[in-house]
């Protein structure tokens, strides 16, 4: 039985590792025997919104402001996802989290539990000014020039740590990725670093 795969995609908004993520599933749907699950908290906030009850609604406007959701919502998410679709046979990607050091120390207690080993995270590396370009160029309504500005900032204060937590602990394997280049090569380095080519 083939051993399932566990990566962390991490960077800045604007990165480029949605689209990443979507050409990793695809290569490995036709070099690997598993399947995949993905844990995606910006799809599970999104789908969210579209609710009707109070949270979800105030959960909206929080986003709409550029501001970084509560930690008890965010967990709350992507937890539940886990809790009620988690399979351990399948390839688990995990994008949007952990975003903050508290995070960090959830999502290492829920890969253990599950027994994830060798987890990898891939951070992509791209400048502040290339990922408030990116973020401004998309034409999303709530990437306002101020509220790019307040991610870029809260990227460095909260997000930084909460990645650089998994860099030197054991049990993972942390690869930085040059995100300034052609989606083609950073898709390329990250087949060539994970060695499943």
């Amino acid at each position: 039985m083939e051993t399932p795969i566990t990566i962390i995609f991490a960077g800045r908004s604007g990165c480029g590792k949605g689209t990443q993520l979507k050409l990793l599933r695809d290569y490995m749907a036709k070099h690997s025997t598993a399947e995949a699950f993905s844990s995606v908290t910006g799809d599970m906030f999104r789908a969210f919104f579209n609710e009707s009850t109070y949270t979800s609604q105030h959960s909206k406007e929080v986003t709409a402001k550029g501001q970084l959701q509560p930690l008890f919502l965010t967990i709350y998410l992507w937890a539940s996802a886990l809790v009620q679709s988690f399979d351990p046979s399948k390839h688990l990607y995990i994008d949007g989290y952990p975003r903050r050091i508290e995070e960090s120390v959830v999502v290492d207690s829920m890969l253990s539990f599950y027994g994830r080993k060798n987890v990898v995270v891939i951070n992509f590396v791209v400048s502040a000014e290339t990922s408030k370009n990116r973020m401004l160029s998309r034409g999303r309504a709530d990437d306002t020039a101020e509220n790019v500005d307040t991610r870029v900032a809260w990227y460095d204060e909260q997000v930084t740590p909460a990645i650089e937590y998994f860099r030197n602990k054991e049990g993972y394997v942390f690869f930085d990725i040059d995100a300034e280049r052609s989606i083609e090569e950073i898709h390329a380095d990250i087949i060539s670093k994970l060695n499943i080519a």
